[in-house]
C-alpha cells in the first residue's frame, strides 16, 4: 500500500562477468557495447531522429531552433548518413557508454506521496565497493531524474539501459516503420494512395478487401484503410517531430 513499482528493462551485459574489469577500468570499446543497445528506448529515439527532416535540416546547417534541438544534437550528432550500428561505433558509445555499468538495477519503487525510493540492483561479488557505490549514485540520479517530471527518456538520457514507458518498444517500432515506409514509398511513388500503403502493411484487417466485395463495400474499406495510415502517420509525426526538439517520447 502506498508503493507503486516501476519496471524496468533488462541489462544484458550484466550476464556476461568477463565485461567487470573493462567497465572498471573505463576501457569498454564501442564494438563491446554494440550487441547491447537494440531492442531499447535509445534506438527508437534514434530512428525518430533519422526520420525527422528539420533536425537533418539543422545538423546539416549548424541552425538550431531551440536548446533542445541543439542538446540532442550534442548527445547524438549527425544521424543522416548512418545506420544505428556505425552511429554507436563512431558517435553514440562516447555519451551514453556512461550507463554500462556493472550494477544492474532489476526494480525500484517510489512511495507514494512521499519523495523516497527503494532500488533493487544484482551486483557481481567481486565488484569492489568503490565501484559499486559510484554506480549506484549515478542509477539513483537517473531514477530522481525520471520522478522528477514526466518521466520521459529526454529527461534522463542516460538511462536508456533500463528505460520502459506505458507505451512499448514494439508499439513504437511498428508506428516508426508506418512512417519510413510511407517516407520511402511516396519518395519513390508519389501517387500512392494512403490506403494502398495500409493494405501493404495490413494496418487494418477488417479494411482489408475480399472477393465477392461489392465497390461500394471496396470504397468503404480504401476510406477507412486510409483513415487508419492517417492516424498512425500523425501519432508518428508528432513523435519523430518532438523527438527532434529533445522531447522523447511524446506523441502529442
Amino acid at each position: 500500500m502506498g508503493y507503486e513499482k516501476m519496471k524496468v528493462q533488462r541489462q544484458e551485459w550484466c550476464k556476461q562477468k568477463n565485461l567487470i574489469p573493462l567497465i572498471a577500468a573505463g576501457q569498454l570499446r564501442s564494438e563491446i557495447t554494440e550487441p547491447f543497445i537494440y531492442g531499447t528506448y535509445l534506438e527508437l529515439w534514434w530512428r525518430c531522429l533519422k526520420s525527422s527532416k528539420e533536425f537533418t535540416q539543422s545538423s546539416r546547417t549548424g541552425i538550431f531552433t531551440s536548446k533542445g534541438e541543439y542538446t540532442t544534437f550534442c548527445m547524438f550528432g549527425s544521424v543522416e548518413a548512418l545506420t544505428f550500428q556505425d552511429w554507436w561505433l563512431s558517435k553514440g558509445h562516447e555519451y551514453f557508454s556512461k550507463s554500462i555499468t556493472t550494477l544492474q538495477v532489476t526494480l525500484f519503487v517510489k512511495r507514494k506521496n512521499i519523495d523516497t525510493f527503494q532500488i533493487t540492483v544484482d551486483a557481481f561479488q567481486d565488484v569492489c565497493s568503490q565501484l559499486a557505490g559510484k554506480e549506484f549514485g549515478f542509477w539513483l540520479d537517473q531514477i530522481c531524474l525520471l520522478n522528477a517530471k514526466e518521466g520521459l527518456l529526454s529527461e534522463a538520457p542516460l538511462s536508456w539501459p533500463i528505460f520502459r514507458n506505458r507505451i512499448s518498444y514494439n508499439a513504437i517500432s511498428q508506428l516508426l516503420s508506418i512512417v519510413e515506409t510511407h517516407e520511402q514509398i511516396i519518395r519513390n511513388a508519389p501517387e500512392t494512395k494512403l490506403w494502398q500503403i495500409g493494405e501493404q502493411l495490413r494496418l487494418n484487417p477488417k479494411a482489408m478487401p475480399k472477393f465477392g466485395d461489392f465497390p461500394i463495400d471496396v470504397a468503404d474499406k480504401h476510406k477507412a484503410m486510409g483513415q487508419t495510415v492517417s492516424n498512425y502517420l500523425r501519432k508518428g509525426s508528432c513523435l519523430v517531430k518532438n523527438a527532434g526538439i529533445g522531447v522523447f517520447p511524446r506523441f502529442n
